[in-house]
């Protein structure tokens, strides 16, 4: 059974995100579709690029993903279906696939133009991307989607960097449902640059003081035992390297809407930075 995953900046108060799923099922009435998200903020490429490659290598291989995210069809950016790591993408050329799949190169790619009448729309998501996805799960040809194409736009996201021999200078990269602060710092990363030194990470609260962490734990839970009770560890601030690898600043067990996420109790926002300072 063919599965058709689906990522989207649409929200799920419109009808949009039904009239994409209503769209496939008329065609294949027995496919497998899966949200992944649709709560990207507007046109964010980064945001949904972390969202679909920390999931999207847990599907089986031949997944179908459709991503609709600044997907409107311009003289500059096409849409394109892209064979990646066993599994297809259908999504406008935008240079979201060079975020997502950034250890592995394309199988193929190809300028989507079976599908004219959708290309232009103004919701190519359903008109265009969908048509696509269920000729590949019915088994058919990637090559009658269009002319095979060599290259897809490419995107340079935010690196950490190490300097002066003491500090990796991070940043913030996704804010999660929990307010959970991720960096683009690296396990690997860090580990590499950190040598068993002592550190501290540097990190600003709201009123502009500062907080210096000096322990990334393994687990949440951790947290507990520095504090003896749960019911003082709450709220803590901790930083652990999270499922994904990594550095994540978070708040133990704070409630976003009752009492504030790490986001919001710091003032961090995507971009802002993060710093870990090594002892010499």
């Amino acid at each position: 059974m063919a599965i058709i995953t689906l990522t989207s900046d649409f929200g799920v108060k419109d009808y949009f995100v039904s009239s994409v799923k209503g769209a496939i099922l008329k065609e294949l009435a027995d496919v497998t579709i899966v949200d992944i998200s649709h709560h990207v903020n507007p046109y964010d490429l980064s945001e949904a690029a972390y969202i679909i490659r920390n999931s999207y290598e847990e599907f089986p291989d031949g997944t179908i993903h459709i991503i609709g995210i600044n997907a409107l069809s311009t003289p500059y950016q096409k849409p394109i279906c892209a064979l990646i790591n066993h599994h297809y993408f259908i999504c406008a050329d935008n240079g979201i696939l060079s975020l997502i799949c950034q250890k592995n190169q394309p199988e193929e790619i190809y300028e989507i133009t079976a599908y004219p009448e959708g290309i232009d729309s103004l919701f190519p998501m359903k008109n265009c991307f969908v048509p696509v996805a269920c000729h590949l799960a019915r088994g058919g040809v990637p090559a009658l989607l269009g002319n095979k194409r060599t290259e897809m736009k490419q995107l340079n996201e935010l690196k950490p960097i190490y300097r002066d021999d003491k500090y990796i200078i991070g940043n913030v990269i996704y804010i999660d449902h929990f307010g959970n602060v991720v960096s683009n710092i690296s396990k690997d990363f860090f580990d590499e640059i950190a040598q068993d030194r002592k550190y501290k990470i540097l990190l600003r609260q709201k009123d502009f003081s500062m907080t210096d962490i000096t322990v990334i734990y393994e687990h949440y839970n951790e947290v507990v035992q520095d504090f003896n009770k749960e019911v003082q560890a709450f709220g803590r601030t901790l930083c652990l390297f999270n499922s994904a690898g990594f550095l994540e600043v978070t708040l133990y067990k704070s409630n976003p809407t009752i009492s504030g996420g790490a986001n919001q109790l710091m003032g961090l926002k995507k971009n802002d930075t993060i710093t870990i300072e090594f002892e010499n």
